[in-house]
């Protein structure tokens, strides 16, 4: 009468078409999908050891997340952290009202 149910997620192996990497941290596998033929995501994919002939570097725009060194100069330019072209009728702080309010112009009054 005691017993206990089995738990529902085992970290044994990781599921199929998923990062094999263990996350210490969390307990458990990394759940991002991988690419045909490969054991670990693009985060992770460091830790592979038979992967090695490309290095991962952190993103010079955006540190939260890496790319491949002999990729950078195509992510840069297709990176959401990239400054992006302001539109033709943009105007930096133009509803910002008056930078000293104790000057005011002879044309505004």
């Amino acid at each position: 009468m005691a017993a206990s149910a089995p738990a529902p997620h085992t970290t044994d192996f990781p599921v199929e078409g998923r990062c094999s990497y263990y996350v210490e941290k969390k307990k458990r596998f990394c759940r991002m999908v991988v690419a045909a033929g490969k054991r670990f995501c693009g985060e992770h994919a460091g830790a592979a050891e038979e992967e090695n002939a490309r290095k991962r570097i952190l993103c010079p725009l955006d540190p939260k997340h890496t790319v491949y060194e002999d990729q950078l100069s195509k992510h840069l330019k297709k990176c959401n952290s990239r400054e992006k072209p302001k539109p033709d009728f943009f105007i930096q702080d133009i509803n910002a009202g008056l930078k000293d309010e104790t000057e005011i112009p002879e044309q505004l009054v």
